[in-house]
């Protein structure tokens, strides 16, 4: 598990709830960053907004990256 805050409010989660998360959803369009989930790519800000509720806009791709990277993800870069 890893905690994290967002929008100053505080969140925890793990890599194994966000591919939870992740598998009930189709994958967004990419720009340029991404992780791999069951050969699925998905860009690095919905999982976060998956798991937070919060809006893209609330955060920055350098968080997203910070957050998957420890839970984890492999981040790759299109």
């Amino acid at each position: 598990m890893q905690d994290f805050i967002l929008s100053g409010n505080s969140y925890r989660s793990s890599k194994q709830e966000i591919e939870k998360a992740l598998k009930k959803v189709e994958p967004d369009p990419i720009r340029k960053y991404y992780i791999d989930i069951d050969d699925r790519r998905y860009p690095i800000k919905q999982p976060i907004e998956l798991i937070t509720g919060l809006p893209r806009i609330a955060y920055t791709t350098m968080d997203a990256y910070r957050i998957l990277n420890r839970c984890g993800f492999e981040i790759k870069q299109v």
